[in-house]
């Protein structure tokens, strides 16, 4: 188990993490003003994960990795074909799984038995590939029954599942001294990523909130790369909505059942400067889905904990969790009402509790999202096992703006749905759902039984990650998203084989 002491020790070394993430966005940003610097960018990352990838595959997972967690759609930087639009991350990817494949391809002529026997020893094997199988299915499928174009783009956010090869490639062929490295290097990435969304985040709310001029380019940028949302609430409040802040979240679940193996008081307050700085994050986000998930995910762990210990320990928990919270409230107002230049935005508790609620600027979005859930319910009930495949499109009254601006009636067709899960049943079938539930059940139960006999914090804290994120995904899609998709094959082969061995 890697403790929190080791991660404080890294501290240099997150910092220079974090330092590169802002350079990276502050040349996209300049990309906006001169595109050649986007195209210059994008090749000489594509060359150099290239040249590590044959080095040292190892390398090249640290930028992959670190391109998932604070690049929230893959678009930061892009190559620009007529009207289609290449993003880093599949550059990346296909770079990764090509070295990967040609690899591959060597030690099975060299010695294919070994290979063989080498991949069948991959954590949760056989449940991963249930999964594949309908993944391909619902390709296949929605190919036939859908038209070709929205079959693959529907389906291609699936392909990030294949890292799960590369990645124990990698894992498989890593001494016990070189796994300890691997999986401090990871969480520093990790760590260095959540940080710097929140910084972005809170950057992001105080040039919107005290009207800096730069805000125009930076709306457009944020815009046009697909990096986030940043719309104007009322009172002057802006919310800053980031894809990625989805691991936000995470590292919030994830690291504050660590607290209950802390002895060291100076370690204690370095987790709740930590957790408070993330829940700041949380707060500016106004993502009631994000909101929902962690509140159940946290009441789930305060229960895990009261059941495995007492109730001393889950009102500790408790109190640093709100503790957090409530510190993370803080910041955001500091921010918001910094006294230079002058702040026109009002931020309170009112606030919260209004976007907790349905309040009129959301009434359009929410009435649209629950339009498309009873056309959904009724697609499925007619296709109910085997689904309609990847590309099958839904038609439904819309009421956002953006969509009454090119159509008077409101009438909407898209492949894309909110509702994660009953997309993933609609492309997948029942029997694609219920396979990828199972994939995520046995590690759930495996994450349960390391906690509860090895007191093993990181699998608590992992195993409700995961839960969240099938959480947030009944609301907004993850689960069938590479944000999502990267976080379950890196856990599950990271905390897999510990478990193995």
């Amino acid at each position: 188990m890697i403790k929190l002491s080791s991660i404080l020790k890294e501290r240099k070394v997150i910092f220079w993490i974090f330092a590169i993430f802002l350079l990276l966005e502050i040349i996209s940003f300049l990309s906006f003003y001169f595109s050649i610097i986007n195209l210059i960018v994008f090749f000489i990352l594509v060359i150099l994960i290239f040249i590590l990838s044959v080095y040292r595959l190892k390398w090249s997972f640290y930028l992959i990795l670190g391109e998932l967690f604070f690049n929230s759609m893959g678009y930061i930087f892009f190559l620009e074909a007529g009207d289609f639009k290449i993003s880093l991350r599949i550059a990346l990817w296909s770079v990764i799984m090509l070295v990967w494949a040609g690899r591959f391809v060597l030690e099975f002529i060299k010695d294919r038995q070994a290979l063989w026997l080498r991949y069948l020893k991959m954590p949760y094997f056989k449940y991963f590939f249930i999964l594949l199988f309908f993944i391909v299915f619902g390709l296949v499928y929605g190919v036939i029954k859908n038209n070709f174009s929205d079959a693959f783009f529907d389906f291609n956010a699936w392909l990030y599942f294949l890292l799960i090869f590369p990645l124990w490639h990698i894992l498989s062929s890593l001494s016990e001294d070189n796994k300890k490295i691997f999986y401090q290097n990871i969480i520093n990435i990790f760590v260095a990523a959540t940080l710097f969304l929140v910084f972005k985040s809170l950057l992001l709310l105080f040039l919107f909130s005290h009207q800096v001029p730069i805000i125009s380019d930076l709306y457009y940028w944020t815009r046009d790369y697909r990096l986030g949302e940043i719309t104007a609430m009322s009172g002057g409040f802006y919310r800053v909505f980031l894809q990625s802040q989805i691991f936000i979240l995470l590292a919030w679940i994830i690291f504050l059942p660590i607290f209950n193996n802390l002895k060291n008081k100076k370690n204690i307050v370095w987790l709740l400067i930590f957790l408070s700085l993330l829940s700041s994050g949380l707060i500016l986000s106004f993502s009631r889905s994000f909101w929902l998930a962690g509140v159940l995910s946290f009441g789930f762990m305060l229960f895990l904990l009261w059941k495995k210990y007492n109730f001393k320990a889950m009102i500790k928990t408790l109190l640093l969790g709100l503790s957090s919270l409530l510190l993370g409230f803080v910041v955001v107002f500091l921010v918001v009402k910094f006294p230079w230049p002058n702040s026109i935005a009002n931020f309170d508790l009112e606030s919260l509790s209004e976007r907790a609620k349905i309040v009129k600027t959301d009434e359009l979005a929410v009435s649209s999202r629950w339009a498309l859930l009873d056309v959904i319910k009724d697609d499925l009930s007619a296709n109910f096992l085997l689904g309609r495949g990847f590309g099958a499109r839904l038609e439904y009254v819309s009421s956002d703006p953006r969509v009454l601006e090119h159509s008077a009636d409101g009438i909407y067709s898209t492949y894309a749905f909110e509702w994660g899960w009953f997309d993933i049943w609609l492309k997948l079938g029942l029997l694609g759902v219920f396979s990828y539930i199972l994939l995520l059940y046995f590690f759930l139960k495996e994450a349960g039984l390391n906690f509860f006999n090895n007191n093993d914090y990181w699998y608590l804290g992992l195993g409700l990650g995961v839960i969240t994120l099938m959480a947030v995904n009944f609301f907004t899609p993850y689960l069938n998203h590479p944000l999502g998709i990267g976080f379950i094959v890196l856990v599950f082969l990271l905390f897999g084989l510990r478990s193995n061995k």
